[in-house]
């Protein structure tokens, strides 16, 4: 009849193992989670009139500055009955000046001056309502920006609110992304956050959060949105972006990612123990919550002082005795898990 399992590895010479004593370092927490990225400004064009294309400035990808002129629509009625109430506004503004004129001298009363002036502030207004409709004919470039695709040709008529094409400032981005509910008081603004993006993932970008929303929605998420300065010039809105940020840093009980053995039971590592005969070791169960550059962060099955096999544990079966052989892990990256 076979020996148990305890009972052989007792027997067995002791294995040479490497040693992590536990102890609290201090952790930084960090919260991944996804966003999407938009620029800081970007809107579609598209007329506040009804009217047929006389002029088209612009051509698909066009980098244009505040205030360029990209569109005309037909406005020919419209400047003849400009012509026609300037000259009236003109005829106004005479017949005022002669009314001021004639009643410092007592030729005229008082209600023929103020007749005068109602005509030259309604022949003004006429002149104002004129040239805003031309305006709205005249579409510009609310911003310096890029145009998108061209959705409209030469001679084509609009109607309010048709799309003509989309402008959208690239100087900086946005991104924005939601945090679960139990992470909602581990952003604050002016906060810091790390960024990848799916179109670039080997560079890092740091953006600032800007804006909070005040309100948890229905599906308990908090929105947030941080400002991206200096974008890569190739960076479309909409791209996806994997964002990271720092929560509180906290001591934490790590062990080296190599001290983790995985199974369809858990995680388990392997804990020293003195006996009789020497060193013994014995799979212990853990609950990591977090790991980042090669450690492990435990919540659970460990406390400081405890000694864990951190390489050559595949080779161990509980209750084998081992002798410890130096630690060749660098004690110094343990800095790094603080930030």
């Amino acid at each position: 009849m076979s020996l148990p399992a305890a009972g052989r590895a007792a027997d067995t010479p002791a294995t040479a193992v490497s040693v992590w004593p536990v102890r609290p370092v201090p952790f930084a927490a960090h919260i991944e989670t996804i966003g999407q990225v938009e620029p800081f400004q970007g809107v579609t064009l598209s007329p506040e009139i009804a009217g047929r294309i006389t002029e088209l400035d612009f051509d698909s990808g066009a980098i244009v500055r505040k205030g360029q002129l990209l569109l005309v629509l037909n406005d020919a009625p419209e400047q003849g009955e400009l012509i026609r109430q300037s000259g009236e506004l003109r005829a106004a503004e005479a017949d005022l000046a002669r009314a001021r004129s004639l009643i410092r001298t007592g030729v005229e009363s008082h209600e023929d001056l103020e007749t005068a002036t109602a005509r030259f502030e309604a022949a003004k207004g006429n002149v104002a309502r004129v040239q805003a409709v031309i305006d709205q004919k005249h579409i510009r470039a609310p911003f310096d920006g890029a145009i998108g695709i061209r959705r409209v040709n030469l001679g084509q008529y609009l109607n309010p609110g048709d799309a003509i094409a989309t402008l959208t400032s690239y100087a900086r981005m946005r991104v924005n992304f939601i945090l679960a509910e139990e992470n909602a008081a581990s952003v604050h603004l002016g906060q810091i956050v790390h960024t990848t993006l799916d179109t670039d993932p080997d560079r890092h970008f740091d953006a600032v959060v800007t804006a909070i929303d005040p309100k948890i929605d229905g599906s308990r998420t908090l929105s947030v949105q941080a400002l991206l300065n200096d974008p890569p010039p190739d960076l479309h809105p909409g791209t996806y972006a994997h964002v990271s940020l720092t929560a509180a840093v906290v001591p934490r009980m790590v062990v080296p990612e190599t001290a983790v053995t995985y199974s369809a039971y858990g995680e388990t590592v392997f804990v020293e123990r003195p006996s009789d005969k020497g060193l013994t070791v014995h799979p212990t169960a853990i609950r990591e919550s977090d790991r980042r550059m090669g450690w492990v962060a435990i919540d659970d099955g460990l406390k400081p002082g405890d000694r864990v096999v951190s390489s050559g544990q595949n080779r161990l079966v509980d209750g084998m005795m081992v002798r410890e052989t130096p630690e060749v892990l660098p004690m110094a990256g343990l800095e790094g898990l603080a930030q």
